[in-house]
């Protein structure tokens, strides 16, 4: 019999979880993500008059809340608002509508994925660690639920893994053109994702400069610099430009969404009447604690559906919590001696640098809209911490399982354990959604 191989194994592996993202975006009901029906308003509006709208029209515009999506990037209901028309010619069932645009989602997903395969296979060499990373990032039961209705986080999640995987090859290249157009891309549209992503773009330019004040290569720098400048500005400057102009300078979108929240939200739902750690007086230790943000914003990371109402059976929380736990606990041990450093390559450790600063970034913009804005304790508001978390832990387990003076075979049991576990709570993730609809 003829042995499968790792590429057979990997083409395997992207079909297996673009045919689990499709049955899940299939069995869900109509808005059966978090505000859906507020992103297919614009999906609808853009099919229906072939052009954007304006943030505050009243056809996109919710009236609970008196804002719409609109105001934001809205790169992703663009793309679905062409499946959808291409669905409108057949039929106008409200369900197979919504399933055409999430496909959008989980087009985002797989191309994510094919990034994930190949940012694992720079990153770990040995075949187990390469899977355990590559299983947590994308397998991960909220990063599932994500790739199965409309939204714009895995469109973030995509451009993050094109932005990583650029790092990388750039770094090993010498920013060669291949990894300029990458980064760009990458740059482009996470630009046109969510905000809470852009620690990506901060740190991306941080390291293309580092990298060639480093080596003295100023003129590399300007010329290399100037072309991600202009595929960058190709991608995303337009929506900038057209925020800009229709409102009134606010380019990113921000002030005017909070000015039409104050105007148009019913009582109760208006800015100025919403009771936030902060009016309440209370500290942020208490807003972590007291409060659940800390609680709930890690459950709903790892997994909760719907509109925050469906959660998992508690032993998929324990396996993650465990395998997260441990895989941190793990990396940190490994700096007990300040010689870790040393031994670092240098182009590692400025990576690992990088990706400590993007999970710091998202947690922060996180509890800082939570304290200050509206407290919102969700996972997916931190989901651009993915990769480098998953990156973490995977070496952290790598650092723990082998400093175990055991029988290799045993490691190998261990490691095979920790890849079971992570797709037994995967596939639950599809039982658990299957079951509540049905």
């Amino acid at each position: 019999m003829k042995k499968i191989t790792e590429k057979q194994i990997k083409v395997i592996f992207l079909i297996t979880i673009t045919v689990f993202a499709l049955i899940l975006t299939i069995i869900q009901p109509v808005d059966a993500g978090p505000d859906e029906k507020m992103k297919m308003d614009i999906c609808k509006y853009i099919a229906k008059y072939n052009t954007l709208p304006h943030g505050g029209d009243e056809a996109v515009r919710d009236a609970t809340w008196g804002i719409s999506y609109g105001f934001t990037p809205i790169l992703s209901y663009m793309a679905g608002s062409i499946f959808l028309k291409v669905t409108n010619i057949c039929t106008q069932n409200i369900h197979i509508q919504y399933i055409s645009v999430r496909l959008i989602s989980v087009i985002c997903y797989c191309i994510m994925a094919v990034f994930i395969i190949k940012i694992g296979e720079k990153l770990f060499k040995n075949i187990y660690y390469k899977w355990i990373f590559i299983m947590l990032t994308t397998i991960m039961p909220q990063v599932i639920f994500l790739a199965s209705y409309i939204n714009n986080d895995s469109l973030a999640l995509m451009s993050i893994s094109i932005i990583i995987y650029s790092w990388i090859i750039g770094k090993e290249n010498n920013w060669n053109y291949k990894s300029l157009i990458c980064l760009a891309i990458g740059i482009g549209l996470c630009a046109l994702s969510y905000y809470n992503a852009y620690g990506y773009i901060l740190t991306s330019i941080f390291l293309f400069i580092a990298d060639f004040v480093a080596k003295k290569d100023i003129m590399n720098l300007l010329k290399k610099g100037l072309i991600i400048s202009c595929i960058v500005l190709t991608i995303c400057g337009w929506w900038f430009v057209r925020s800009y102009i229709i409102y009134n300078g606010d380019f990113l979108g921000l002030h005017i969404t909070d000015e039409y929240a104050e105007k148009y939200a019913k009582e109760g739902f208006k800015p100025s009447d919403r009771e936030t750690p902060d009016n309440k007086k209370l500290s942020l230790v208490n807003m972590l604690i007291s409060e659940k943000w800390l609680k709930e914003t890690i459950k709903s990371f790892i997994g909760t559906f719907g509109g925050m109402s469906i959660i998992l059976p508690i032993y998929c929380y324990i396996i993650y919590f465990v395998i997260i736990g441990t895989g941190g606990l793990g990396y940190i041990a490994s700096f007990y001696k300040l010689k870790r450093f040393k031994e670092m390559e240098k182009g590692r450790l400025l990576l690992e640098i990088i990706f400590v600063l993007n999970i710091i970034i998202p947690i922060l913009l996180s509890l800082y809209y939570s304290y200050y804005s509206d407290f919102q304790p969700q996972g997916r508001y931190i989901m651009p911490i993915l990769i480098p978390l998953m990156y973490f832990v995977t070496t952290g387990l790598k650092n723990a399982i082998e400093k175990l003076n055991i029988n290799y075979n045993y490691i190998t049991i261990m490691k095979l354990i920790i890849i079971a576990s992570i797709a037994v709570v995967s596939v639950n993730t599809l039982t658990s959604i299957g079951f509540t609809y049905y």
